[in-house]
């Protein structure tokens, strides 16, 4: 027994024929009579008598119909339900974030999973950039967000935005600082990173281009630790821009004058993950909040257009 015959059987018994019920079937008599016969075959069971006037159901096949209905009832509640569970996603997403959160504009993507993907989980780990991509290839991270460049074709990036950096130096020390004197600046303790960071590799461009060496005192891979440590009077430290802001701004420290400083900020996945369901939704809402177009075809999970601003 199939579905389409049940549904053959059903459209005979309400058009009382087997032409009419050929036509609104797009199909023709012969198929329509093998049908039924296929049916009464295999259940035993006179479902019509042929009259003058048509088709005329028995009342075996009465009371088969209505199973009928109800078993295509329940087949078409089966796909519908299959097509909610397709749409509806549910997991856990693991996400590197190397920055505050607000930085990197993560409220507004928790806002758009908690209204719109209710049945995935947000796990947020406060990291750095080299950790972030070891994570994402050991599997402990599913994306996260990495200050460039990287050249590693197991990864794949987005572009964000190109982020300022400042360094950022002990309050006590300000009145003495001249601006822009790298020579100066070359002489204070720095507070550089322990591991791979794009920062590390800025500073060392910077200092190597005027032919200077600068004094690593102190090793992080924080970067609040790094402010901590300015604000204590213990060092100086490249750190993105938006971290200082508020200490700044209270005085606890200053962003010593230079050049502008800048360094490319990515969200980044495994390029084995590309259409992974989670991993498409949760790229779609970080570029949409971060007003970025994705190149290409849109996603097969685009997000909702014009998340809160």
């Amino acid at each position: 027994m199939e579905l389409y015959q049940l549904r053959t059987f059903l459209v005979v018994a309400e058009e009382k024929g087997i032409t009419r019920a050929a036509k609104r079937l797009f199909t023709t008599p012969p198929s329509i009579s093998a049908h039924i016969k296929s049916l009464e075959d295999e259940w035993n069971v006179t479902l019509f008598r042929r009259t003058p006037r048509g088709m005329e159901i028995t009342e075996k096949g009465e009371t088969l119909r209505r199973k009928a209905e109800a078993t295509l009832l329940a087949a078409q509640d089966l796909s519908n339900h299959a097509t909610q569970l397709a749409e509806f996603l549910m997991g856990v997403l693991r996400i590197g974030l190397n920055s505050s959160a607000t930085f990197l504009r993560i409220p507004r993507v928790v806002e758009y999973f908690q209204e719109h993907r209710p049945g995935v989980e947000l796990s947020l780990s406060n990291s750095d950039t080299g950790a972030i991509i070891e994570a994402l290839k050991d599997d402990s991270l599913d994306a996260g967000f990495i200050f460039g460049p990287l050249s590693d074709e197991a990864i794949v990036l987005h572009l964000l935005t190109n982020a300022e950096l400042a360094i950022a130096v002990p309050k006590r020390w300000e009145h003495r600082m001249i601006a822009d004197d790298w020579l100066q600046i070359a002489q204070l303790p720095w507070i550089s990173s322990s591991d791979y960071c794009p920062f590390e590799a800025i500073a060392d461009r910077l200092f190597g281009q005027r032919k200077i060496e600068y004094r690593r005192a102190t090793r992080t891979n924080d970067d609040r630790t790094k402010i901590d440590l300015v604000r204590a009077g213990l060092g100086v430290a490249l750190v993105e821009k938006s971290e200082t802001e508020s200490e700044a701004a209270e005085g606890s420290l200053f962003i010593w004058q230079t050049e502008p400083i800048r360094c490319d900020l990515y969200f980044a996945h495994l390029a084995s993950r590309r259409d992974d369901p989670l991993i498409g939704t949760l790229k779609a809402t970080v570029l949409e909040v971060w007003d970025i177009e994705e190149e290409g075809a849109p996603s097969a999970t685009p997000v909702v257009r014009r998340i809160n601003r």
